[in-house]
């Protein structure tokens, strides 16, 4: 959508010459000045990254055989970026196939798009007149300020549109305020973009040499499994290109993701301390290697790293390739190194191709998986940090996760975030730093849904959901063997299809209150003595349906509100056995819960 930006604060009106009062601008619609919010906060993704903006916004004109007008055009060397905003929390879907067209037809005549963007923009004529028609690369990219919340068919349907969720742009605007220039080769790995598409073409396959490495034998490394060890001197600048880093907050929804994501504090501290002593921190950076990697001897033949069993010293050869070496640990000490705008910049840019850090990276056979390379490395990255600084719970649970996908506590966060995506709690689990959402989840996973959801069910009188499952199937106990994932991506569809019936039901009955901030109905007191009550219901009632659980909370006299709800935030448990009485109408029998017909006199 169009815009019309002012780029400065509203000022108070002054006494005209004359002295009479000029007269008060008229204050800006809210939904205008929301518009102009999401606007800049885009903006300041990319000119932090280094791209240039091209105002295009208010400029219609026919690309190809439609005529439209573009809200913002960046440029970066030979990479366009066309971004289209909107904030519209209706039609949304019919404003993006719109938007689609137009990327249809500026793609198939993008010599035409260029030569539009050279006569509109003279001031980046250089920049536009450096590379060919061919070598320029066009994204049209789409971001709405409210998720799209697109299926599979909807997201081919927009394509080659790339529609940016929230989670993405809140990931890179933090991302870009704490290291500038450098987050770039992140936004490439979104694009997926590699080192060869970015500038002038090559004239050949380049590769970083790393000298004098010292490889360490394999009865030296603590490891099974083939892995290898290898020590050695990389710049800072090859890693701020080369190296990623596995942010569990970032866009992608992948398990394999654990890190945390960089601070600015400590960021801005390192990097204070190498401008003032023009040194690198001597504790090494620990990574993993691509599975490309080469050793030569040192006279320059190449050598298997198997047939390697001593401490001499080898040539080795690492592609330069975005993305290709995983920071394991250390990502703060690289990226103080980052391409900035501060006024360090200086003495950090004349340090960052000289300083050398001290790297010990791992070289995985070339035939393991990479879910089990994020294991070893999540492992590596905890056992680290677990003794030097407290990891967060949300990190923690990412990594056993990861670690033991099967465990009570993988498990249930697996179903948290499947029933993130459904209609009762959509959206309101705070799965990562980069979403803005109002329940976060690893109380809710620790004290309470991990004993729903456990497959093994070992303690005594644990009836949980998993038994639910298998009474429909005898052949669904074979996930005990915690080898089948297609039988765990079941169980966990299961769990997370019938939490979102059980809490809807209560949601249904306090619609208003659900979203409401003077609300306890989504506490983790309320969450959690629901989920402890379910699990204490199964043995005298199993699972009911939807109409059924609503039934039992219509009679229900409860009050929600946070001046009338009677208790406190670690009171789960005594709620749960309120709600066992008061909503179930089951009673107490000797430590379990029963129908009344059913408890013993």
């Amino acid at each position: 959508m169009g815009h019309e930006h002012i780029e400065g604060m509203q000022t108070m009106a002054r006494p005209s010459p004359r002295g009479k009062p000029r007269s008060k601008r008229k204050p800006l619609d809210p939904a205008v000045l929301e518009q102009r919010r999401f606007f800049r906060r885009i903006r300041t993704i990319f000119t932090n990254m280094g791209f240039a903006h091209l105002r295009t916004a208010g400029k219609e004109a026919k690309f190809g055989s439609k005529t439209g007008e573009l809200d913002a055009v960046y440029l970066f060397q030979n990479l366009i970026l066309i971004v289209e905003d909107t904030t519209a929390t209706t039609r949304v879907f019919d404003h993006a196939k719109n938007k689609k067209i137009l990327a249809d037809q500026i793609l198939d005549n993008k010599a035409s798009f260029l030569a539009w963007l050279r006569e509109t923009f003279p001031e980046h004529s250089n920049a536009l007149n450096t590379y060919s028609t061919q070598r320029f690369r066009v994204f049209f990219l789409y971001a709405s300020l409210h998720d799209m919340d697109l299926d599979e068919d909807q997201e081919r349907l927009l394509q080659p549109m790339k529609v940016v969720t929230g989670k993405a742009l809140n990931y890179f605007y933090k991302l870009s305020a704490n290291i500038r220039r450098s987050a770039r080769t992140d936004l490439f790995r979104y694009l997926d973009l590699s080192s060869t598409d970015i500038g002038q073409v090559r004239s050949s396959n380049q590769k970083s040499t790393i000298e004098t490495t010292i490889i360490a034998p394999i009865d030296s490394t603590g490891f099974g499994n083939g892995i290898r060890i290898v020590s050695f001197m990389i710049s800072a600048e090859t890693l701020l290109r080369n190296a990623f880093v596995l942010r569990k907050d970032n866009w992608d929804l992948s398990i394999e993701l654990y890190q945390r994501l960089i601070e600015a504090t400590r960021i801005n501290k390192i990097r204070k301390f190498v401008a003032s002593e023009g040194a690198a921190f001597l504790n090494n950076i620990i990574v993993s290697l691509p599975a490309e990697v080469g050793f030569q001897t040192a006279g320059g033949d190449a050598i298997e790293l198997d047939a390697i069993q001593d401490y001499a010293g080898y040539r080795m050869t690492i592609p330069d390739e975005f993305n290709s070496i995983c920071l394991i640990d250390g990502q703060h000490r690289v990226y103080a190194h980052y391409e900035g705008t501060d006024a360090l910049e200086g003495k950090i840019a004349a340090l960052r191709g000289k300083m050398h850090l001290l790297a010990t990276g791992l070289v995985f056979p070339k035939a393991m998986s990479s879910l089990e390379r994020r294991k070893i490395e999540s492992t590596i990255f905890l056992d680290i940090n677990s003794n030097a600084k407290p990891v967060p719970p949300d990190v923690l649970l990412a990594i056993e996760t990861l670690r033991d996908p099967y465990a009570d506590i993988a498990v249930a966060r697996q179903v948290v975030e499947a029933l993130n995506k459904r209609s009762t709690f959509k959206g309101m689990f705070q799965l990562s730093q980069v979403e803005d959402a109002p329940i976060k989840v690893a109380s809710i996973i620790k004290f309470a849904l991990r004993y729903l959801v456990d497959i093994d069910e070992r303690a005594e009188g644990n009836h949980g959901l998993f038994s639910e499952w298998v009474s429909g199937d005898k052949a669904r106990a074979g996930l005990r063997n915690k080898s089948d994932s297609k039988l765990l991506e079941e169980y966990v569809e299961y769990a997370a299809a019938f939490l979102d019936q059980y809490f809807g039901a209560l949601k249904s009955c306090h619609t208003d209150q659900w979203r409401n901030v003077d609300s306890k109905i989504t506490s983790t007191t309320v969450i959690n003595g629901m989920l402890i009550a379910l699990r204490r219901s199964l043995p005298a009632i199993g699972t009911k349906e939807f109409r059924q659980y609503e039934s039992l909370v219509k009679s229900w006299n409860i009050n929600f509100s946070k001046e009338k709800f009677p208790y406190a935030s670690s009171q789960y448990n005594r709620f749960s056995q309120d709600v066992l009485r008061d909503m179930f109408h089951l009673v107490e029998d000797r430590g379990a819960w029963r129908t009344p017909d059913a408890s013993s006199s």
